[in-house]
């Protein structure tokens, strides 16, 4: 009888370390979600949003291979380009994200924010436009993905006299940008020109 309580206690320190294994390695990947502490103002958001007669006109790519492709760029071909009116409260998330970012914390904006926002998108050249907007300060971004081949030898085999036989192997590698730029209109109906790289 002793021994089976021996086993059983053995049994259950076994079981509760692995649980506490396994907590502590969820808690490790764990993603912290951070947003800024202003309040966020939806009348002076608006504001900076309404008709006017400037245009900002950009160009999304990113540098890539020289070797891959022409020129080494690879144009953001239609993609999503979004502009923000600049406001206290997406200064404040800027500066947040500045700080705080990294593979265990996101810094967002609050639904009520990222709802003041224009969107456009790109022709197959990575060209943009945002027309009808007021003189004022603004914040573009965009998300484009980009992905080089690359090919390498690999050992497939040897025969009896000791030959080894190679194989070309192909394999490709993405990674995803975030392109952003801040972007001010002087005077109404001036055209502001922006590279996002």
């Amino acid at each position: 009888m002793k021994n089976w309580i021996v086993l059983l206690l053995v049994i259950i320190g076994v079981a509760c370390n692995s649980i506490k294994e396994a907590d502590r390695m969820a808690n490790k990947q764990q993603v912290e979600v951070l947003y800024p502490e202003t309040a966020f103002d939806s009348v002076a958001a608006k504001k900076l949003l309404t008709y006017g007669n400037a245009t900002i006109k950009g160009l999304a790519y990113v540098k890539t291979n020289k070797m891959a492709l022409v020129g080494g760029k690879q144009y953001g071909s239609n993609i999503v380009v979004t502009l923000f009116p600049v406001t206290n409260y997406l200064m404040d998330w800027y500066n947040l994200r500045e700080k705080k970012e990294g593979k265990r914390t996101n810094v967002y904006l609050s639904a009520a924010a990222a709802r003041f926002r224009i969107e456009t998108k790109s022709d197959a050249y990575g060209r943009f436009t945002f027309d009808k907007l007021k003189p004022g300060k603004y914040f573009i971004q965009t998300f484009m993905t980009t992905t080089q081949n690359y090919s390498s030898d690999v050992e497939v085999g040897t025969n009896s006299y000791g030959t080894k036989y190679y194989q070309k192997q192909r394999y490709s590698k993405s990674k995803n940008h975030r392109l952003e730029q801040f972007v001010e209109i002087k005077g109404d109906g001036e055209v502001v020109e922006v590279v996002l790289k």
